[in-house]
């Protein structure tokens, strides 16, 4: 974009000794061509962004005619008029700058004679230059853009290199106008609510709307398209804009009908809000209006924060696909709006989990929509990863804020994390959990040393030799001590128990009947379950 501003560096135009006597505030038109004339109604003869060129000769000598001719250049859209002074004008006209400053449109005065055709010829080839300079760029990005999705990246990469290209963030709508993604560019995350209001202001139509570029992304069906939208928030709207979202929309067309591609997003558009929530520190106010971007615009009675993880034997063996873990998600959320529940949920970013708070019409039938829930995952794990048992489903305690719902998320996705096989139904992360508390311990240092003390002996004779004390420290916490259940446990005659249980008393140098010892024992026993390659 070549501005009147960047017209006065140029040097044939430095050369006229250049003076801006009126609308300065308008040096930043663009310019689109240069044009020199000297015929009076020249106004009608233009299209617009041209920079008029004149000695004054045919200009008007009275001030109304003077005042006629400023505002038809003005009505016209031109970016300025430049007037060389000496041969048929000794000065700008009052009249003129007066009229020019009231439209705001540049008036530039020539003190020094230059050829015209010097000034356009510059002008002219600036623009052709920096029109080529424009293609080039944007031939550059075709070629990114078809190089990332060639090399396998999905569409929040493509949208990334938007962002990247465009310097400004871009809001990827479907076909029905509901949010399918957006971008503030890599790692921005704490602009997601600034996104997303922007997109709200920008959608609902109110006045401090953000500038905007949209581009139709072909859906291929009859449907209405979707958009692609570049928001003016990091900065102005350039040239490269709009060719940017143009080459980037064919691509997003063809992505988005791959492998449940728009599903994937949503989904994953959800969790990121979930997720920049559970990051942030937004306050309920900042919560509210951010969850009404995507249609949320009241808050129930009680809140419950769920999370879905894979259990502990299906999260061992690899991570969920991604396309069969958002039907699972899709499945819940068909539920959730065909009971017409106020819900936002959907897959965290760099997790496994699929994250739901819910809204419920009292926290006295916690119990009952907790095992409904339950039954509704159940299901779609069955029918989506052919197996009931694939996920864990762990509920927070109910809620009468947004703000406490992701206080809570926070702590369902902290127990999410502990590794548990054999769950039935649902997990109740409000009760207590010595196991979990144990494993965050597990890797702490002092705990490890505590390890150490209390049974470094007993796990050193057992990396030297064959035979193995450890199950029956084992066995000896689970029987409570009582050596005819340790031998039933262990397979072995009593005798047998009684001469291993001296044994580990000899190496840990105290007896098993004292109490302060079996309680570390038994202590010591359950953490190492959780950090064995710790101790």
């Amino acid at each position: 974009m070549l501005t009147v501003a960047d017209v006065l560096e140029l040097e044939v135009l430095r050369a006229g000794a250049p003076e801006v006597v009126a609308g300065t505030a308008g040096l930043g038109r663009s310019v689109r061509w240069a044009h020199a004339s000297e015929v009076p109604n020249i106004a009608a003869l233009l299209r617009g962004g041209e920079l008029v060129l004149t000695t004054g000769m045919r200009m008007p000598g009275d001030d109304r005619g003077v005042r006629r001719f400023v505002a038809g250049l003005a009505d016209r859209g031109v970016a300025g008029l430049v007037i060389e002074l000496g041969s048929s004008l000794g000065a700008v006209p009052r009249s003129l700058v007066q009229t020019a400053d009231a439209r705001e449109l540049p008036v530039i005065a020539l003190h020094a004679e230059v050829a015209f055709v010097d000034i356009t010829q510059a002008i002219n080839f600036t623009l052709q230059e920096r029109h080529i300079d424009l293609l080039r760029r944007v031939d550059e990005l075709q070629r990114r853009f078809t190089q990332l999705m060639v090399d396998g990246a999905d569409i929040p990469v493509l949208l990334d290199a938007v962002v990247a290209a465009i310097g400004n963030p871009v809001v990827l709508e479907r076909e029905d106008g509901e949010l399918l993604f957006h971008s503030a560019g890599a790692g921005a995350v704490d602009a997601d609510g600034a996104v997303l209001t922007a997109w709200d202001r920008v959608r609902r139509q109110l006045p401090a709307a953000p500038h905007t570029v949209v581009v139709e992304v072909p859906t291929g069906r009859e449907q209405a398209p979707g958009r692609l939208i570049a928001l003016a928030l990091s900065g102005p709207l350039t040239l490269v804009t709009r060719p940017a979202l143009e080459r980037a929309s064919g691509l997003l067309a063809v992505a988005t009908r791959q492998a449940r591609q728009e599903e994937i997003l949503v989904a994953r558009s959800r969790g990121n809000l979930l997720a920049s929530l559970v990051e942030g520190n937004a306050s309920e106010a900042e919560i509210v209006r951010q969850l009404a971007t995507i249609g949320i615009a009241r808050t129930p009675e009680c809140l419950l924060p769920f999370a879905l993880a894979p259990s502990a034997t299906h999260r061992g063996v690899r991570a969920p696909d991604e396309v069969a873990w958002t039907a699972v998600w899709h499945d819940i959320q068909q539920h959730v709006d065909a009971q017409a529940l106020i819900a936002v949920g959907g897959l965290l970013p760099r997790r496994t989990e699929i994250a739901f708070v819910l809204g419920v019409a009292s926290a006295a039938h916690r119990q009952a929509w907790a095992d409904e829930f339950q039954r509704v995952v159940a299901a779609a794990l069955q029918r989506r990863l052919a197996s009931p048992d694939a996920g864990v489903l762990f509920v927070g305690a109910g809620c009468e804020s947004w703000t406490a719902a992701v206080e809570g998320l926070v702590e369902v996705l902290d127990a999410s994390a502990f590794p548990r096989a054999g769950v039935e139904g649902w997990k109740d992360v409000t009760s207590p959990d010595l196991d979990r508390v144990l494993w965050r311990l597990g890797d702490d240092r002092e705990v490890r040393a505590f390890i150490e003390r209390r049974l470094g002996p007993v796990l050193e004779h057992d990396r030297r030799r064959a035979g193995k004390l450890l199950p029956t420290l084992e066995a000896f916490v689970v029987a409570s001590g009582q050596k005819s259940e340790m031998a039933r446990l262990l397979h072995l005659e009593r005798q047998s128990v009684y001469h291993r249980i001296a044994k580990i008393e000899a190496l840990l140098g105290s007896s098993l009947d004292d109490e302060e010892t079996r309680l570390g024992v038994h202590l010591a026993l359950r953490v190492l379950r959780f950090a064995p390659a710790n101790a």
